[in-house]
């Protein structure tokens, strides 16, 4: 006997279309206090909002759905610790490779607590190719992890950190290019001063005109 999904099922499967002139562009706190940690104990979010992907680090940054104008997000299941060093993640065409050191994400600070630590937010670039040399191209990716602190029996006066559960979110996005000779164009380009009978006629050693 075949059934139909519900109205809510079918509701959670479709995304979300936010109205004109509206972006989801949530903080690193809030994406750790808001929706991952609510994701971790099973609590409410907004359905579609930010979908399960499963192999986020396997695949193509181009290939993974939604806007590629915009940025994306997922919630992904991963075994790699945030203390794990890993500096190359193969994909289909290339590599996501791990670009600054680890950031600490902190929640606002508390009369009981001024810096509660909540989080680490990893950051990669995507290399295309398979062989050296990689091309670098401008798709990142941040992925966010929860965090505990504790102090073992053995370190009495040091914390360790740990990550809470196996779900992580990530922030995939291109990066606008910039223009290579923005900077070169404004300098050769000749400027005037106002009420100067002599405007135009300055030249420098570089060659430039005033």
């Amino acid at each position: 006997m075949e059934t139909t999904p519900s109205s809510e099922q079918q509701q959670h499967e479709q995304p979300i279309k936010l109205p004109i002139g509206f972006r989801f562009h949530p903080t690193d706190q809030e994406l750790l206090l808001h929706y991952l940690k609510r994701k971790l104990y099973s609590l409410p979010l907004p359905p579609s909002l930010i979908p399960d992907h499963f192999d986020v680090f396997h695949s193509n940054p181009w290939d993974l759905p939604g806007d590629l104008k915009e940025k994306r997000y997922f919630f992904c299941k991963t075994k790699m610790n945030f203390m794990t060093k890993c500096s190359l993640i193969s994909s289909d065409c290339g590599y996501w490779k791990s670009s600054v050191k680890d950031k600490q994400v902190m929640a606002p600070p508390t009369a009981t607590n001024p810096n509660p630590l909540i989080g680490i937010k990893k950051s990669f670039l995507f290399y295309h190719g398979k062989t050296s040399p990689l091309l670098k191209t401008q798709w990142v990716l941040h992925q966010f992890c929860l965090v505990a602190s504790f102090t073992p029996p053995y370190l009495l006066t040091q914390k360790l950190m740990m990550q809470v559960g196996d779900w992580v979110v990530c922030r995939v996005y291109q990066r606008k290019r910039k223009a290579r000779n923005q900077v070169a164009n404004y300098i050769k380009k000749p400027r005037t001063f106002a009420g100067d009978p002599y405007k135009g006629s300055y030249e420098f050693k570089d060659g430039r005109q005033e």
